[in-house]
Formats: structure tokens, sequence, C-alpha cells
């Protein structure tokens, strides 16, 4: 008889505790979406739309239908809103990766297989909420977008000259596709089926705490990183002393012409100058304007390939023969700096000099 006694008493604590997690869950994935949404809205209304922006903001209202079907505690029916969200969601890692690489790279160029795979992320997803077994060709899809960004992270962080977003590689995005994966497998396998109810409060205490984290960084650095041209940086006036004389002799060092050395990495411009390499950096940033080290480098290889393209006694030469001239290794990457820089393919910039010289 002492069976029935113990057993009420034991149920109706299981029953406080959950609903005590439930109440918990709520209030945490409310606060996530909250924060989410006021992230957009700040990007959305704090400064020019830009394509890095828009990336942000599409993907912070994406998140919020996913933390709301995400959760256990709160019930929403099978119908066409439940459906609607679970639409949306799937389009996330598409987002993060567009969001990832418009931060990481100053100059994105989007490749056919990026469409494709992005494609095939949402298609996938949602086919699978019809029925078909496609989860595996997607969660293939999604690990094939989150490592190439964390390839991009890694590659990037040595050309990279704002300190800020290179401190920022180095922990948040790394938080970031580790919690992507953990989820995605998690989907992947239905672990979410069987999971204890504090995985579900820990899911909702981490996107949190990695949005008020995202939101606090990028709105405190926003004026250097969200910028849409790599050539807009804004220059500080305030520099000490010594950044201004650091200045000055990467200036005549790169008017020497050591801008021609083939490989020239900011490791060995800066043991050319006697320099550190954060020092080096930063007068880069900060005085002279410039994010990346390479666009850095190319603008001055530009400029000449520019003169050399308007010279008549220099029409037959071949554009490709011009980019080897300058110090570029091929002609894709010489065409694109190019472009960037003077709005022009060297076609076009030649033919142009040219007739202007008629």
């Amino acid at each position: 008889m002492a069976w029935p006694l113990t057993a009420k008493p034991i149920r109706t604590s299981l029953m406080g505790v959950m609903l005590d997690m439930a109440i918990i869950d709520t209030f945490l994935r409310g606060s996530a979406v909250g924060v989410l949404y006021l992230c957009a809205l700040i990007f959305l209304t704090n400064g020019p739309r830009t394509r890095k922006s828009l990336a942000v903001v599409l993907l912070c209202l994406s998140l919020g239908p996913y933390v709301v079907v995400s959760s256990p505690s709160i019930d929403l029916s099978e119908g066409p809103f439940r459906f609607v969200l679970v639409m949306i969601s799937g389009v996330i890692p598409a987002l993060i990766y567009w969001a990832a690489i418009e931060l990481f790279q100053d100059d994105v160029i989007i490749h056919p297989w990026q469409i494709v795979v992005a494609a095939l992320i949402v298609v996938t997803s949602w086919l699978t909420q019809l029925q078909f077994p496609l989860g595996a060709v997607r969660g293939a899809c999604v690990l094939i977008f989150f490592l190439h960004m964390l390839n991009i992270v890694l590659s990037g962080e040595v050309e990279d000259l704002i300190a800020d977003r290179r401190r920022f590689r180095r922990w948040f995005l790394v938080w970031l596709l580790t919690l992507g994966i953990i989820i995605t497998v998690i989907e992947i396998t239905h672990l979410d089926r069987v999971l204890p109810y504090w995985v579900f409060l820990l899911q909702a205490a981490a996107i949190l705490v990695s949005a008020s984290a995202f939101l606090v960084w990028s709105v405190r650095v926003a004026p250097d990183i969200w910028i849409e041209h790599p050539g807009t940086s804004h220059r500080d006036m305030n520099l000490k002393p010594a950044q201004v004389a650091l200045i000055k002799r990467i200036d005549t060092a790169m008017a020497a012409g050591l801008w021609r050395e083939e490989g020239l990495t900011v490791a060995r411009m800066a043991a050319n100058l006697g320099t550190q390499e954060h020092r080096l950096r930063s007068a880069i940033n900060q005085g002279m304007g410039h994010r990346n080290f390479t666009s850095f480098v190319n603008a001055f290889r530009v400029r000449e390939a520019q003169a050399l393209l308007e010279k008549p006694e220099m029409a037959e030469r071949t554009v490709l023969s011009i980019a080897f001239d300058v110090g570029f290794s091929s002609l894709g990457p010489f065409n694109r700096a190019f472009r960037t820089q003077t709005g022009k393919t060297p076609t076009e910039y030649r033919n142009e000099a040219l007739l202007r010289e008629e």
C-alpha cells in the first residue's frame, strides 16, 4: 500500500520540475527572438542598406521561427502556421553561410557551386518536410558550407587588417560552426526525439548568448565592418606620432616599388620595414584606410597597370602579360582587382584610354 502513497508526490514533483523548465525555456527563447529582431531592426535603420547588412537582417529574421519551432515547450499543432515556420527555418544554413562570407570577405564573389549548394539545402529541407527522405543530402550540403566557412575564417586571417574582425574570427564563428554542426547532426539523426529536456534549455541559452554577443559586437564595430566597398574604410585622424612615422615609411617603401616583390606578405613587409606585424596592420588600416593587405598591395599594382594600358606603345602587349608585369600571378585576380578599383575591365580601360589619344 506504500507504493501509491509515494508515487503521487514523485509524479507531482516531476510535473512541477517540467513546468518550471518549460517556463525557463519559453523565457529564453522569447528573449532570443527579441534580441534577433532588435538586431535586424538596427541593421535596417542604422546606415545605408547594403548587401552585407541585408544578409544579417535575413538571418536574424529566419532564426526567429527556428527558435520557436525547435522548442518542446511551445505547443504548435500541425497546420499551415507551423509549416511556414519550418519552411523558413530550412533556409537558415544558407543564410548563415551568406552572412559569414559577407562579414569575413570584403570583395565577395558568389560562384555557381555556392548557388547550387544553397538551392539544394533549401529544396531538400522543404521536401523533407513533405516526407521525402532527403535529410542526408541536406546534411551533406550544410556540412560543405560550414567547412567552407571555416576555411574562409582561417585562410583570411593573415590578410585581414581590421583588428576587431581578426579577433572575432578566432572564437565567434568557430562557436557558431560548432553549434550549427551539432544542431544539424541532431536533426538528421532525429536525436531531438529522445534528448532530455535540459538539452533544449541549453540550446535556447546558447542561441540567446550568441545573438546577444553578436549584437553587441556588430553594433560596436559597425562603422568599420559593415561597409560595402573595401576602399571606403574610414581613416583615424587621431594617430599617434609613431603611427604617422610608420605610415611615411610605408609610403616611401611602396613608392620605391616594394609592391613589386612577388609573394609580398604582412610578415615580409614588416620585416622589411623593421616593425612588428600588428603595428603594420594598424597603420595600414587606421591610418591609410585599407581593410585587407592584398587589396592594399593590389591598389599599387593596378595603378601601374593603368599607366601601362594607357601607353600607345603597349597596345600590342596582352592584358595577361601586363598583369604579370605588375605582380599578379594569373588573369582572374587581376581582372577582379582592376574592376574593383576602376569600375572597368582592363580591356575596357585600355580601349577608352587609346581612343582619347587619337
